[in-house]
């Protein structure tokens, strides 16, 4: 009876200030001070009760849920994760988290949920997930995992409903995944697959989502066309042509489809027949036309053109779509005026809309949208020759009248002119580089709207020679900035071999790929060289 009473006691001390026992509250604190807490985007009040804490849920007196993702962490993998013996979920991808998996994860018997993608791990983690029978989703794409055997790290889950397994060059799909009847979700981004690499997809009747973006796809695998149950599909940045795509047809169940990146000349005509789309990404291809394709789907909500090459007016067509939601036009050539009828969120950055035509649709039309606008580009990208100890001057055609100007030197250095144009009074070597010019107007419509537009000429070049860079406006170098993923397409030329430095001059990585890993450089602005047959053609790029 003593021991018990003891017993008794013991438990309510540990638990009368915390809903968790002190050994458990240690290691949420080893987590919070190794990962840099302090710098976390949501940081931990670590006064408080841990069961109050971003990301920490507690049941029955333990932790049951951790979940950190995307909230900065950095440092190596905390080992004191195996602590939390009762961890049914534990998230901490995307991420900034090194080295290798803690070995001692294999203990956690009762997760089923376990998502580390989108760090920086190394190693092979199959004996830290060896004890982890339960799992039913596991998440470890896009890390730098070195794996010896993809289907022997698989061998122990079969109630999987969830995988991620992009980015571990792997040149088939694992056999191991025929196993995983109950599978629903896998990913396969940036991974190397073969041609014949794909046999294992066929006998995973239940899967709804498939993602194969990034992997160089030709055309649409065979057994992909089996999977008539999907309703979610990205083949974002393949080279598969439109004229490859006939046999999306057999996809009728799709209600999410991504093309974006496939270089697509035209919209694939096979659309029409996908009834149940809601969702259909066409970003960041060579498309100019042909709307009418996408017109009778009647449940598209959410429609992305980014990206391309539409020009003129605003495509009448798809103002009478009446289910659309949200229409994506950014960084196209359009101009003119608006029509009164838009979808409820419209983003029409980076096009050529005057000032005086988006005024006046706000004028009129005050509430009829959430209108993204600002900032527009104009002209075409431009050189100007300058001679060493002569004047020079960069133009643009915006009245001084209207705006206020900032010019930039290399993208982003402000070079404090605010002037309608820039001067050189005696060209220096310092001063051949690529400039920008902001215009800026900020006013409120007569109806109290308030209207804030910034037009950005397209870079004019410095050059000591005319014509040295012709060659790049062939290539789109893009997201910029950019956080992981730096991507590369050229519409005429061969990429041979891609060089990025710092602006100390420093090389600090070599690759020949179209997809660019940038994810582990410090916050800052580089040099991009990309090498062709006939030279090499040099771009700056933010790392954010």
């Amino acid at each position: 009876m003593k021991k018990a009473l003891f017993f008794i006691l013991i438990s309510n001390l540990l638990f009368s200030q915390w809903s968790i026992s002190s050994a458990e509250r240690d290691a949420l604190l080893y987590i919070y001070n190794t990962t840099g807490g302090e710098k976390w985007n949501r940081t931990w009040d670590t006064t408080t009760d841990p069961k109050n804490w971003f990301g920490v849920s507690v049941k029955n007196n333990s932790v049951t849920e951790l979940n950190l993702s995307g909230n900065a962490l950095q440092g190596t993998f905390p080992s004191t994760i195996s602590t939390l013996s009762k961890l049914t979920k534990l998230d901490l991808s995307n991420n900034q988290l090194s080295g290798e998996v803690a070995n001692g994860i294999s203990s956690l018997s009762a997760l089923k949920r376990l998502d580390v993608s989108n760090n920086r791990l190394t190693g092979d983690p199959s004996f830290a997930f060896s004890g982890l029978y339960n799992l039913e989703d596991l998440g470890i794409g896009g890390n730098t995992f070195i794996i010896n055997d993809i289907n022997g790290l698989l061998a122990n889950f079969n109630n999987l409903k969830n995988l991620n397994i992009a980015g571990l060059g792997l040149s088939s799909v694992p056999s191991k995944i025929t196993a995983f009847v109950n599978l629903e979700n896998l990913t396969l981004d940036n991974n190397s697959l073969s041609a014949n690499g794909f046999n294992s997809l066929s006998a995973l009747s239940q899967l709804k989502s498939l993602s194969l973006s990034g992997n160089g796809v030709i055309q649409i695998p065979a057994q992909v066309l089996q999977l008539t149950g999907l309703t979610s599909l990205d083949l974002s940045h393949n080279n598969i042509p439109a004229e490859k795509l006939a046999s999306l047809a057999n996809l009728l169940n799709l209600q999410w489809l991504s093309l974006e990146g496939n270089q697509l000349t035209q919209i694939p005509s096979q659309l029409a027949q996908m009834r149940n789309l809601q969702t259909l990404n066409l970003g960041r291809n060579n498309i100019s036309g042909n709307l009418s394709a996408l017109t009778g789907l009647p449940k598209l909500q959410q429609l992305f053109l980014n990206n391309n090459n539409f020009s003129g007016n605003f495509p009448q067509e798809l103002s009478a779509m009446p289910q659309l939601m949200m229409l994506n036009l950014n960084s196209n050539r359009l101009s003119g005026n608006l029509p009164s009828q838009l979808p409820e969120i419209l983003l029409i950055s980076n096009n050529r809309f005057t000032k005086e035509q988006l005024s006046t649709h706000l004028t009129y039309y005050p509430e009829k949208t959430e209108l993204s606008y600002s900032p527009q580009r104009y002209d075409e990208e431009k050189q100007v020759l300058g001679i060493l100890g002569q004047p020079a001057k960069l133009e643009q055609s915006l009245s001084r009248d209207q705006y206020n100007f900032t010019w930039y030197k290399n993208l982003d250095e402000n070079t404090g002119n605010s002037g309608s144009g820039l001067h050189f009074n005696s060209v220096q070597q310092s001063d051949y580089a690529t400039y920008t010019v902001e215009a800026y107007t900020s006013t409120v419509l007569g109806n109290a709207v308030r209207f804030d537009l910034s037009q950005f000429r397209e870079p004019i070049r410095l050059v000591d020679q005319l014509g040295t860079t012709e060659t790049s406006k062939y290539f789109s170098v893009y997201p910029n900035p950019a956080a992981d993923y730096l991507y590369i397409i050229s519409s005429k030329y061969e990429i041979q071999k891609i060089y990025i430095y710092d602006l100390s001059g420093k090389q600090i990585i070599t690759d020949s790929g179209s997809k660019i890993n940038v994810a582990k450089l410090p916050t800052g602005v580089y040099m991009l060289n990309i090498k062709t047959k006939d030279g090499i053609v040099n771009f700056k790029f933010i790392k954010k």
